[in-house]
């Protein structure tokens, strides 16, 4: 019996057809970040265009990039990109093709009514829950919301040029929440709920010191703060008013003025408690692992009793090149 391969493995579908076995001689780099918001998800292919193959035609703009990465049986679906830039290098010569996550996992172009800007009103006790449900009816698209805030009630809000995903990604701020499309649904949870596009709960990434190459932990009471002001105005009195979260110093006060104390609480609780995320991260970098994926939980063992435990991953960069296949991970204490 042979030994198995175990070299990693990449697949990519360009516009319906499978490209791989045309990719894999010229590949120099393959890198695919996940973030956890929308405008954050990319992918970055590095093509050799030298030696005795022929010239690599000019990829076409608009064109729709499906990305698979893992090893042999074990394949990972890491998303459908657009190709929106293309960059050709030498000596040598190299082609770079750049695309960004596609915003409803159905897109033929660039753009799509997602991104469009718009202007509408939303009536004061609207819920997130009818706001994505709406949203997504519009766009062809499933939502999924959490059951913790699929009833929260919204106070008066106006869509001035604004797009519809950044709506809802600035309404999920305001709830230490998270407005991200894939896989044909609209996505609005909490930080923390790790679960998939499908709406399944995202496998924990277990990670020991031993198995990474290279870590970084930082503590920065630098970006701490103990309250966070919130202004709303007082229609009685006709005067600005104040709500806080937390106590005791530094302060961190929020620019914009909200339409009422509720709306300015939750907004100040919710800032508070990213903050308090943002002052702890945890880097590193390890063999590749697709489950690595933004919001996903990443279990901590074998470092310091500080950092051991259970965190969240914010940021991952898979990166396929002849150093073999690995994952850098940016990560905030839950």
């Amino acid at each position: 019996m042979g030994l198995i391969d175990f070299r990693p493995l990449f697949r990519i579908i360009v516009d319906g057809q499978d490209i791989s076995n045309v990719l894999a001689p010229r590949l120099v780099s393959l890198r695919v970040t996940d973030g956890a918001g929308v405008q954050s998800d990319s992918v970055q292919i590095t093509l050799s265009d030298t030696g005795y193959l022929a010239k690599i035609q000019e990829p076409r703009a608009g064109a729709e990039i499906k990305v698979w990465l893992g090893f042999p049986f074990s394949l990972s679906y890491m998303g459908l990109f657009i190709a929106d830039t293309v960059e050709v290098t030498g000596p040598p010569d190299a082609v770079t093709i750049t695309g960004t996550a596609s915003v409803n996992g159905e897109t033929t172009s660039g753009k799509t009514a997602l991104t469009d800007q718009k202007k509408r009103s939303w009536r004061e006790g609207t819920t997130i829950g009818a706001m994505v449900d709406k949203i997504a009816g519009e766009h062809g698209l499933d939502a999924m919301v959490s059951e913790s805030l699929r009833a929260e009630v919204l106070p008066h809000i106006d869509q001035i040029d604004e797009s519809d995903i950044n709506l809802l990604s600035r309404i999920a701020r305001d709830f230490d929440a998270i407005a991200k499309p894939g896989n044909g649904r609209l996505i609005f949870t909490r930080r923390g709920e790790s679960v998939t596009a499908s709406g399944q709960p995202m496998p924990v990434v277990e990670v020991h010191k031993k198995a990474v190459t290279e870590w970084r932990y930082r503590n920065s009471l630098r970006e701490r703060v103990g309250r966070v002001i919130a202004t709303t105005q007082d229609l009685k009195e006709g005067k600005p008013v104040d709500v806080e979260a937390g106590a005791g110093e530094p302060i961190s006060r929020l620019k914009r003025r909200f339409p009422d104390k509720a709306s300015a609480q939750r907004s100040a609780d919710a800032e508070l408690k990213r903050l308090g995320r943002a002052g702890r991260t945890l880097s590193l970098t390890m063999p590749g692992n697709p489950d690595a994926v933004a919001e996903a939980r990443l279990q901590a063992s074998g470092f310091r009793s500080y950092i051991d435990g259970e965190w969240l991953i914010s940021r991952a960069v898979h990166s396929l090149d002849s150093g073999g296949y690995r994952t850098a991970i940016t990560a905030e204490q839950i």
